[in-house]
């Protein structure tokens, strides 16, 4: 019995040193490019995603996700909205998803991936934008850009009628200043002091 009691505990001391020696070797390593940023227009799906690796460690990865607020990262509550996937890249290397069904405004912000309790992402951020507002502006850049071929002809126009109006000017400031200097025939005569019309004496 005292026998069988000591193999049981050399067993169990093994078991845990053999663990716990493959556990410091486990290097967890998460991959997210500084400043990620993912769009999407509310009430479509969005995928999010980080990339894991884990050298020297005999486990597939504890993946958990969670949202910055202020400095605290809670952790978010998985439901019909919001789910998780994971697919193998190679050995020893996956790539974690964060799925959002039906993204809505309240989403926006700012996401983190996590590896066990103690490697973290950098930030990923999620914009979501209002479809009708997208639509609009679109909308509004296209009439825009339909009208940027009229631009040449208005300069154009406004120059030709920029011109007509100095020669007009001129012309009749040129009429004014030199009316005195006409010479009319002597059986006519002006019928006011503007030469607006000549009238023949019988």
């Amino acid at each position: 019995m005292i026998i069988q009691a000591t193999i049981l505990i050399l067993i169990c001391v093994n078991v845990i040193a053999t663990t716990n020696g493959t556990e410091m070797n486990c290097v967890p390593l998460i991959r997210v490019p500084r400043n990620s940023v993912f769009r999407a227009p509310v009430m479509t799906k969005l995928k999010i995603n980080c990339t894991i690796t884990l050298d020297g460690c005999h486990r597939n990865p504890r993946v958990s996700w969670c949202k910055l607020n202020g400095s605290e990262c809670k952790a978010l509550n998985y439901s019909h909205h919001i789910r998780t996937e994971r697919k193998d890249i190679k050995k020893h290397e996956w790539m974690a998803f964060l799925i959002f069904l039906n993204i809505s405004m309240e989403d926006t912000g700012l996401y983190r991936c996590k590896e066990g309790d103690t490697s973290v992402s950098h930030a990923i951020i999620v914009t979501v934008t209002d479809k009708y507002k997208d639509e609009v502006s679109r909308n509004q850049s296209n009439t825009h850009d339909d009208l940027k071929w009229l631009g040449p002809y208005v300069y154009i126009c406004s120059g030709v009628g920029l011109v007509f109006i100095v020669m007009t000017v001129s012309f009749l400031y040129y009429m004014d200043t030199h009316k005195k200097d006409l010479i009319l025939p002597p059986h006519l005569y002006l019928n006011s002091d503007l030469l607006t019309s000549v009238v023949y004496r019988v």
